[in-house]
C-alpha cells in the first residue's frame, strides 16, 4: 500500500492511495469481484485519516459508515495497481462525506469506478452523534 499527497484545483483535500491488486481479489468472472472494491477504498479513507492527524483505533469517539456508494464503470484485472483518490466532501455537524475516484496505474486516464462514503461521528459509550472534530473540519475544508 503506497500512499501520495496530491492537490487538485476542483476538489478539496485530495489524496491518492496505490494499493496492488492479488491475484485472489479477482472472482469466476476473471475481473476483481465488487466487493474488493470497498475494501481498497476503506483502506484508503483509513489510512487517510491516520497520515492527516486523526487516530480512530481503539479512541472514544470516530466515525461509523453511515452509506457507502460505488459505480462500477470498468472491470479492474491482475495484474494491476490500483489508484484512489480521495476527495472532501460535504461535512455536517456530526457527518462528513469522503468522495472517491478509482484508476489503474496501467490506465491513469481511465475511470474504473467512483463514488463516496458518508460517515457519522460517535461517541462509542453511548452511541450517539457528536460534532465532527474541528481538526478534521479544517483538513476537509469545512
Amino acid at each position: 500500500l503506497h500512499r501520495r499527497r496530491h492537490s487538485f484545483p476542483t476538489r478539496r483535500s485530495s489524496d491518492l492511495a496505490h494499493i496492488p491488486v492479488r491475484w485472489g481479489d479477482m472472482d469466476n468472472y476473471g475481473h476483481v469481484n465488487n466487493t474488493v472494491y470497498l475494501e481498497y477504498v476503506q483502506e484508503a479513507r483509513v489510512d487517510w485519516f491516520t497520515r492527516v492527524g486523526i487516530h480512530i483505533d481503539h479512541a472514544p469517539q470516530g466515525p461509523v459508515v453511515l452509506q457507502t456508494l460505488h459505480t462500477y464503470l470498468k472491470p479492474v484485472v491482475h495484474p494491476a495497481t490500483v489508484v484512489i483518490e480521495l476527495y472532501a466532501g460535504a461535512v455536517g455537524r456530526s457527518s462528513l462525506v469522503v468522495e472517491h475516484r478509482l484508476r489503474t496505474l496501467e490506465d491513469p486516464h481511465n475511470c474504473y469506478g467512483e463514488g463516496h462514503c458518508k460517515l457519522v461521528w460517535i461517541d462509542h459509550a453511548s452511541g450517539t452523534s457528536v460534532p465532527v472534530p474541528e481538526d478534521l473540519r479544517q483538513v476537509m475544508g469545512a
